[in-house]
């Protein structure tokens, strides 16, 4: 089903199509709306989409934080409330509600629950390389989530999904993959457009990127908070060395560090060098900004901050 095929009945029921821009959002990796598209051509397959069916579909993942454990709740009432003044009768409307939150712990209560479910999951029937592409997908959505922690979770998620154990050898795969991952530490205060470049710039070349807050005796005390655009990334805070704690981690990591120009080029490259002698096997990579952020600093904008101009070098 095509986009515009989606409008169309949307707006025919009397929707207003906005709700698709929430599959768009940037914390989405496989949630998107390429998988509302999946699951509305899987109910296709299966026989005729009826009004309950293709509202709940388009509804069912409106509202997605991985962070939270009431996105179907939510999405319920969503549905409700832009439900107002359309025709769709009061039965339709509890209809839609139990199938959404029957997706919560993917529990069928009726036979369109069912039939629903079923196109929520088929991911799980699809090829190995689909199921490879959509674990790191998965991955990404929950990348705040410690390493260590999440493959073991994850691999618990699979294994109640594992049906006659189509799902074996994508739960090998997790058990045995290693992220390629870095940290990206900083005294962040605060963590602006010019680390954002730089942190994009990190994320086209590792898996995942926490980022590390550190503590340094010879700058002011983070007073700035941490900006939405970057929390649903893994956030972490240390005190004293980044040697020590690259140390306290259960996994391998390269340290990525931000360059604006030719001053912090020189200024990092003596840095390595006491870092390299306190922990020989450290890999660093440095990271170039892009032209329009190299004149940003941490400093620049707490200065800036005084006189109220500071605001265009921040993140939302």
């Amino acid at each position: 089903m095509t986009r515009a095929a989606i409008e169309t009945r949307l707006v025919q029921l009397g929707f207003s199509t906005a709700v698709l821009t929430r599959y768009e959002e940037p914390h989405r990796y496989y949630h998107t709306f390429s998988h509302l598209v999946n699951v509305l051509n899987h109910l296709a397959q299966t026989g005729a989409i009826n009004d309950e069916l293709f509202l709940t579909a388009v509804y069912h993942d409106a509202i997605y934080k991985p962070t939270s454990a009431t996105n179907e709740a939510d999405s319920a009432a969503l549905f409700l409330e832009e439900a107002q003044g359309t025709n769709i009768s009061e039965e339709i409307k509890t209809a839609v509600v139990q199938l959404i939150n029957d997706t919560k712990h993917h529990t069928s209560s009726n036979a369109n629950s069912q039939r629903f479910i079923a196109a929520d999951l088929s991911i799980f029937d699809s090829s190995f390389e689909t199921l490879i592409q959509y674990e790191h997908a998965i991955f990404k959505e929950f990348q705040f989530i410690d390493y260590s922690i999440y493959q073991h979770k994850r691999v618990e998620v699979l294994e109640t999904f594992n049906t006659n154990g189509k799902l074996n050898h994508l739960i090998a795969y997790v058990k045995q993959r290693q992220p390629l991952m870095a940290v990206f530490a900083g005294s962040f205060n605060p963590f602006h457009k010019g680390h954002y470049n730089v942190l994009i710039k990190a994320e086209r070349i590792f898996d995942k990127v926490i980022i590390a807050f550190g503590k340094n005796p010879e700058k002011e005390i983070r007073t700035w908070p941490v900006p939405q655009a970057i929390q649903n990334r893994q956030l972490m805070e240390y005190s004293g060395l980044l040697t020590d704690f690259i140390t306290t981690l259960s996994y391998n990591v390269v340290v990525v560090r931000g360059l604006r120009n030719s001053t912090d080029f020189q200024y990092e490259q003596n840095q390595y060098r006491y870092i390299q002698e306190l922990m020989p096997s450290i890999k660093i990579v440095n990271v170039f900004c892009d032209k329009e952020f190299e004149h940003i600093s941490s400093s620049g904008i707490r200065t800036l901050e005084k006189f109220d101009k500071h605001q265009q070098y921040l993140l939302d």
